[in-house]
């Protein structure tokens, strides 16, 4: 997912990237590999198979801890972020 696609004009899906930034920052000191998914998923727009092969992990790993940080995210970001 690109960025474009979350943050439009109308406001309708945009959302708080200072907000984002401290919350990837909090979740870093958790786990730092979710944070790197965070970051060549939804900033890169790489693919689940991409950010493995990039992180040097299973497809199965990069699943996993996409599935948490979104979640870990979006309880952060009072449902502010969708992915």
């Amino acid at each position: 997912m690109t960025l474009d696609h979350v943050v439009d004009d109308s406001g309708e899906h945009a959302i708080d990237l200072l907000a984002v930034e401290d919350a990837l920052g909090e979740l870093g000191r958790l786990h730092e590999r979710q944070v790197r998914v965070v970051e060549l998923r939804f900033f890169g727009g790489l693919t689940i198979p991409e950010t493995a092969e990039v992180l040097g992990v299973s497809t199965g790993t990069i699943d996993n801890d996409w599935s948490m940080a979104r979640a870990w995210l979006t309880c952060r970001l009072g449902g502010g972020f969708r992915p």
